[in-house]
């Protein structure tokens, strides 16, 4: 019977979905015979290539609440947590149940702390990828908060049952688990020649204006880049936004598809505008672009990627509300100016993976 690996993955934020993608292709590539199903709260189509059929909706991990794109909201967070955590032993229960039909020679979690009680149940080894555990981006939000306490030890219980956690950059994991191996980033690069890209998306490489890639979501996204363009029509902002606004003509929006990945959009833009999430500076390393980020609150990973990421790439906070008024342009005119440094960080991190992972099912 070939094997199986059975993947749980957090349904908040696009870069767990991201560097899950890259993992498993790079498993597929190493043992194409393995089985792979991915449970999970995300949407299906932020794992795209993988086929939609080999995704299953699951409710194992909490998460946050967000306020907006850029907070958190700390009291909603801790009542859905504390719902969660009640709700404990019938997740694992059913997730077990799953499981066990599936019969994983591994379960893999970015970074659900419940997959250590099912992969405890069924009797095989639960390995985390990531560079976070939520007791640690939870303790940070919730200091001091009477309520927080048991919680925190249950899920400190649960990843003690980790084998193992291949821990990514910029970030902490909980003490409990047994085993930590440093890897590098996973970060998705573009394989293919601007030229390609830039015709696929109907830009002219005769068409020299700096491109600002605008990757941030929420209901004032469009608003905020209508407002950017407007302030900087020497700049061509590219967006993947869905809302039908009309736009300045020095926005040109973009349908990410199967055969054009964000990272395709990253590769051919002078600057990316996001927030400061693990995800995205990796994929801006990865391809040496620059990142302009607005400061968000309840993302404790945020300070250890501020300070140790700007030697490999050129990053500059924009003010909220400069951010927020889309006045973004002296910010941008500052960072263009800034070169490329020469230090590089590896970004093989789902090849190391992989590699780790295939050799041991």
């Amino acid at each position: 019977m070939p094997p199986s690996l059975l993947f749980y993955i957090s349904g908040h934020g696009f870069g767990h979905a991201r560097r899950t993608t890259q993992l498993i292709r790079a498993i597929s590539t190493l043992r194409p015979d393995t089985a792979i199903l991915i449970r999970t709260a995300a949407p299906a189509r932020v794992f795209e290539p993988i086929p939609a059929d080999r995704i299953e909706h699951s409710l194992i991990d909490s998460g946050m609440v967000e306020a907006s794109p850029l907070a958190i909201d700390r009291a909603k967070t801790l009542d859905r947590l504390q719902q969660f955590i009640s709700d404990c032993d019938s997740i694992v229960a059913s997730e077990s149940a799953t499981a066990d039909r599936i019969r994983p020679k591994m379960i893999v979690a970015d970074i659900p702390f419940l997959a250590g009680d099912v992969a405890h149940r069924i009797g095989v080894p639960c390995v985390g990828v990531s560079n976070f555990t939520w007791d640690w981006i939870y303790s940070d939000i919730f200091s001091g908060e009477p309520r927080y306490e048991p919680i925190h030890r249950r899920i400190t219980q649960s990843y003690e049952l980790f084998s193992t956690i291949l821990q990514l950059p910029c970030g902490e994991v909980c003490p409990a688990i047994p085993s930590k191996i440093p890897i590098p980033l996973i970060a998705p690069q573009s394989e293919r020649t601007r030229s390609d890209i830039l015709k696929q998306i109907a830009l002219p490489e005769s068409d020299h204006r700096p491109r600002i890639l605008f990757s941030t979501r929420g209901s004032d996204a469009a608003g905020t880049l209508i407002a950017a363009a407007r302030q900087s029509p020497d700049y061509l902002f590219i967006s993947t936004l869905s809302d039908e606004t009309d736009c300045p003509t020095n926005v040109h929006r973009v349908r990410l598809t199967p055969s054009l990945d964000f990272s395709d959009l990253v590769r051919i833009s002078d600057v990316v505008v996001s927030k400061l999430g693990y995800g995205i500076v990796a994929e801006c390393i990865a391809s040496r672009v620059r990142l302009a980020w607005p400061r968000r609150s309840g993302f404790a990973e945020d300070a250890i990627t501020e300070r140790e990421l700007p030697q490999f790439v050129p990053m500059i906070e924009i003010a909220l509300k400069q951010y927020e008024s889309g006045n973004w342009r002296e910010t941008l005119k500052a960072l263009l100016e800034r070169p490329i440094p020469q230090s590089t960080a590896p970004v093989n991190g789902a090849e190391v993976a992989a590699r780790w992972i295939s050799d041991r099912i």
